[in-house]
C-alpha cells in the first residue's frame, strides 16, 4: 500500500493557510475585507483562466462573460423567483456550465489566435446584452437588494462570515484543479498545449479535450459570478467589462500560467493594487504592464517560480547543515 510523502512545501503551504485564516479577520477592517473577500471571489475565477491557458494551452478572455451569466442568473433565481440562494448558487453555475458547453463547441471550430479574438467578440457581444437587456440585467443601474445566501439556514450576513466561507470555497476549487492536473485529462491538456499535432498522432481528441477545459473554466467562472451577487448584494454591468476579462489574464501570468498558489497569489497582487498604489491610479496599467514584461523575461514561471526557488534553497540549506551536524558527531563518536 502506497503512503503519501509529506513534503516541506505542503507544511510551508498549510502553515501559510492556517495563519491567513487567522490573521486576514484579525488586522482587516470592514473596507479591506471587502477588498480580500472580492479577491477570493476572483481567486476562483482566475482558476478557470489557469485550466485554460496553464493546462491546455489556449488563451481566452470569456470567463468573465460566464462571471455575468453566473451572477444575473442567480440574482434573478433568488430575487425573482424567490429560489434557496444556495440552490441558486448551485443552478447558476450548472447553467454556465451548459452556456459554455455550446459556446464552447461553436468557438473551439477555430484556433489559436482566431479563438482567442473569438473570445474578446464574446466578452462585448455579453457586454452588451448585459447592458440592454433591461428586464433581466438591470441595465447600466444594475440590481439591488439580493439576498444574503444561505446554507441550510445559517445567513452570511457579515463580512467576516463571508471570508471564512470563501476561503473554503478557494480550498475546495483549488483541490479540484490540481486534482485535474494528476489525471488522465490533465495530461491529456498538457499534451494539447505542448504539441497539439503530437497529441491526435497519440490519439487525443483534441477537440473534446479543449472543451472540456473551457467548461471546466466557464463553471468555476459562473461560480464565482453568483457568489460576487450575494456577497456584493447587488450586480452591474461595470463588473463585467472586458478590462476585467484582462485583468484575469494579468493574475494568472503574474502568478504563474500552471500554478494553483502562484494564481492565488497573482489574484491578490492584482487586486490589491489599485488600494496600494491609489496615488499612482492613473499609472497602473502601465506599472502592470512592466512588471508582465520584466517577469515574463526574468522569471516566467511567475510568482509560483519564485516561491519554489527560495523553497528549494531554503531545503538544501537546511539539508547541508544537517549534513554536517551529522559528520560532526560521527567524528566526535569516532
Amino acid at each position: 500500500m502506497k503512503t503519501k510523502k509529506i513534503t516541506g512545501g505542503k507544511i510551508t503551504l498549510f502553515l501559510a493557510c492556517a495563519a491567513f485564516a487567522v490573521g486576514i479577520p484579525a488586522i482587516c477592517n470592514p473596507y479591506q475585507m471587502t477588498v480580500v473577500n472580492s479577491a477570493l471571489i476572483y481567486f476562483v475565477a482566475a482558476l478557470g483562466i489557469s485550466i485554460m491557458l496553464g493546462m491546455c494551452g489556449q488563451m481566452s478572455f470569456a470567463a468573465i462573460s460566464f462571471m455575468g451569466m453566473g451572477a444575473y442568473c442567480a440574482t434573478q433565481l433568488s430575487k425573482t423567483l424567490g429560489m434557496p440562494t444556495l440552490m441558486a448558487l448551485v443552478l447558476s453555475a450548472v447553467f454556465t456550465a451548459l452556456m459554455s458547453l455550446w459556446i464552447g463547441a461553436l468557438l473551439f471550430r477555430l484556433s489559436g489566435g482566431y479563438f482567442t479574438f473569438a473570445t474578446i467578440g464574446l466578452v462585448y457581444i455579453c457586454s452588451s446584452l448585459f447592458l440592454n437587456l433591461k428586464p433581466l440585467t438591470g441595465g447600466a443601474n444594475g440590481i439591488v437588494g439580493i439576498p444574503d445566501l444561505n446554507l441550510f439556514g445559517y445567513n452570511l450576513d457579515s463580512l467576516y462570515k463571508w471570508f471564512f466561507f470563501l476561503f473554503a470555497v478557494c480550498i475546495l476549487c483549488g483541490l479540484f484543479v490540481e486534482r485535474i492536473r494528476r489525471t488522465s485529462l490533465g495530461r491529456s491538456m498538457a499534451s494539447v498545449r505542448d504539441n497539439e499535432l503530437a497529441a491526435k498522432s497519440l490519439g487525443v481528441n483534441c477537440y473534446q479535450v479543449k472543451i472540456i477545459s473551457f467548461v471546466i473554466a466557464g463553471t468555476l467562472a459562473g461560480l464565482a459570478g453568483g457568489l460576487i451577487a450575494f456577497h456584493n448584494g447587488t450586480v452591474s454591468t461595470a463588473l463585467f467589462s472586458f478590462q476585467i476579462a484582462t485583468n484575469f489574464v494579468i493574475m494568472v501570468m503574474l502568478g504563474g500560467v500552471n500554478s494553483t498558489v502562484g494564481t492565488f497569489l497573482g489574484t491578490f497582487l492584482v487586486t490589491l493594487m489599485p488600494e496600494v498604489l491609489s496615488p499612482l491610479a492613473d499609472y497602473l496599467r502601465l506599472i502592470q504592464g512592466v512588471l508582465i514584461i520584466l517577469m515574463m523575461i526574468f522569471m516566467p514561471t511567475g510568482l509560483a517560480g519564485i516561491g519554489q526557488m527560495l523553497l528549494s534553497k531554503a531545503q538544501k540549506r537546511l539539508a547541508n547543515k544537517f549534513s554536517k551536524k551529522k559528520t560532526a558527531s560521527q567524528e566526535v563518536g569516532q
